[in-house]
């Protein structure tokens, strides 16, 4: 190691995976809190029909944010196993992407509001906000590759194959925030749904032309 990266900040890997987890945790656990079922005083006041609606409006945003929160830690995951040195760049680069997912138990909130609302500049705030996760995490991945060498050992095409994974999520949030004032707002989840596809597209053209390795 040269004397210019030892001299670099390098935090203790372990306890910025526990933060980032912790953060994950509180945030999918927060999610649960506004789901709530219809008081009778509110089914006088909107009648039976509107407060069903919310119900499963709150439901709905639940279930979406969730899944997406689970694929971020899973990605989350996938890229700091590969971390040897817990260093400054990378460290912000995930306090960044764990500001956004703070965010997400107010931006499911706002989320089902716009079921009702029909606001689209409620769901273009979510969809922005799952773009900032994304787009960070993205970021850190890209800086784990050229900190570890991970072209070097892991090889061209798993780099690849791990670096589309998560420009994936980047593009189609991208995506969903012009869509927001243009789809129905209950279209909004669906498109989210594109990743897999997506995903499963990329996946066989990174691993087409890979050679399969000789036999024992």
């Amino acid at each position: 190691m040269s004397e210019k990266e030892a001299a670099r900040d390098v935090f203790p890997h372990d306890r910025v995976v526990f933060f980032s987890d912790a953060v994950f945790a509180i945030a999918i656990t927060l999610l649960a809190i506004e789901l709530r079922l219809p008081t009778q005083e509110m089914v006088e006041h909107v009648g039976a029909e509107a407060a069903s609606r919310e119900v499963v409006s709150l439901f709905i945003a639940y279930i979406v944010s969730f899944l997406v929160i689970a694929l971020f830690w899973s990605g989350h995951m996938l890229t700091w196993k590969h971390v040897t040195r817990a260093t400054g760049k990378l460290v912000w680069s995930s306090i960044l992407q764990l500001m956004f997912v703070a965010l997400m138990p107010f931006a499911t909130h706002l989320y089902s509001e716009a079921f009702s609302s029909e606001s689209a500049g409620r769901f273009a705030f979510y969809s922005a906000v799952l773009f900032g996760i994304s787009f960070f995490s993205w970021l850190t991945r890209r800086m784990v590759v050229r900190q570890e060498n991970l072209r070097e050992r892991l090889g061209d095409v798993q780099v690849r194959w791990l670096l589309l994974r998560g420009l994936i999520p980047v593009l189609v949030f991208a995506a969903s925030i012009p869509l927001a004032y243009v789809l129905p707002i209950w279209m909004g989840g669906f498109v989210f749904l594109v990743i897999f596809p997506l995903t499963m597209l990329a996946r066989r053209l990174c691993f087409r032309r890979q050679k399969p390795e000789p036999a024992a």
